[in-house]
């Protein structure tokens, strides 16, 4: 296998990105997976028909998808499941380009791969698709609401008023805002609209409970893994992880409704 060096790291979406390339000028870019997105992975015999994922919609004349990796087998569902290292993988079709040219493509590409991974599936006994927010929804969301004042917003996050105010009057310009930008925004609005306190009473009802499952079974991987990730994410206090939880959940609900 030949060695493959980084050339591109950022975020899209809360996604990681990476981009890489090998000695023979050969790139491929890595579009991080999430658990709520529309990828449940097939059993081990590899059949794909259950995949909702359409690799021929996600690819583009430049990159094609090849594969998905980091998956990790559930030995209880027999099943691969989605973890924070599962990717979604292209490869640049051409060989020997240009870099420059190489990371145009697998931006382009990788568009088109976190459209399709975030493309709504209809789950049984939903009457609707649920609806997850990304980053620029949670700005717009934040920005265009009249009662969030624009000087005070400027003066927390740092951002020049006049560019909040572009934002507020034109929020399709959020989509080409720095990712640095957005992550501020993004931290204001959990603030704005999740109740912390209720959060925080959350976060340590889950670790009451969760820790008491992890006793159960501490013999168990295939269940414990997953809940001990879960258990660290209340220990460390990510209140903002677990509000999007609670964003995810009320997606849920709404989708029952």
């Amino acid at each position: 296998m030949q060695k493959q060096d980084m050339i591109y790291e950022d975020f899209m979406e809360d996604r990681t990105i990476k981009m890489f390339k090998d000695d023979e000028l050969n790139y491929s870019v890595y579009v991080q997976v999430f658990t709520t997105d529309n990828l449940p992975f097939s059993p081990i015999t590899g059949d794909k028909k259950h995949i909702f994922f359409d690799y021929d919609q996600a690819a583009t004349d430049g990159v094609a998808i090849s594969d998905v990796c980091g998956n990790k087998f559930n030995q209880v569902t027999q099943k691969y499941e989605v973890t924070d290292h599962t990717y979604v993988v292209g490869k640049v079709v051409k060989q020997s380009l240009p870099e420059d040219k190489a990371l145009l493509l697998m931006k382009k590409a990788t568009h088109n791969i976190i459209a399709e991974l975030n493309k709504p599936v209809l789950m049984s006994k939903m009457k609707h698709r649920p609806h997850i927010m990304n980053d620029v929804e949670r700005c717009t969301q934040l920005l265009t609401d009249e009662s969030v004042d624009l000087g005070t917003l400027s003066k927390e996050t740092g951002i020049a008023e006049d560019t909040l105010l572009s934002y507020r009057d034109q929020p399709d310009l959020l989509k080409n805002a720095y990712h640095i930008e957005l992550k501020k925004l993004v931290a204001k609005y959990f603030e704005v609209f999740f109740n912390r306190n209720e959060i925080e009473r959350f976060r340590f009802m889950l670790i009451d409970i969760v820790g008491a499952y992890l006793k159960e079974n501490k013999d168990n991987p295939a269940v414990y893994d997953p809940a001990y990730e879960l258990y660290m994410m209340c220990q460390v206090g990510d209140w903002h992880g677990l509000a999007k939880m609670e964003e995810t959940w009320r997606a849920m609900y709404a989708a029952h409704e």
